[in-house]
């Protein structure tokens, strides 16, 4: 079912548990509902909405990282960078008293 088939808010109130019988059995696909069939919300299985999730913030991670980027004039890590500042974080670990 598409963004072309909207069911009533009533409609999809009364299907629900054949929907989530759908859902629990993997043959179901979202269900767009609402009032005078224009789609104002949809019941996905759980899986998906937790894909949608993990994928929102990851953007929002991403973004985040965008945003703090230096412009031209700033300094980017190098791997070499990485690989030297993980060195010496681990040499400190490991000899706390130094």
């Amino acid at each position: 079912m598409g963004m072309d088939e909207v069911v009533t808010t009533g409609e999809a109130r009364e299907a629900l548990h054949r929907i989530a019988k759908g859902f629990e059995a993997g043959t179901g696909e979202p269900v767009y509902f609402g009032s005078h069939r224009r789609a104002q919300g949809v019941i996905v299985p759980v899986a998906v909405w937790e894909k949608l999730l993990e994928q929102a913030e990851d953007d929002v991670d991403a973004a985040l990282v965008r945003a703090r980027v230096p412009g031209e004039g700033g300094h980017r890590l190098t791997g070499a960078d990485l690989d030297e500042a993980f060195g010496r974080a681990a040499e400190a670990a490991a000899h706390p008293s130094e």
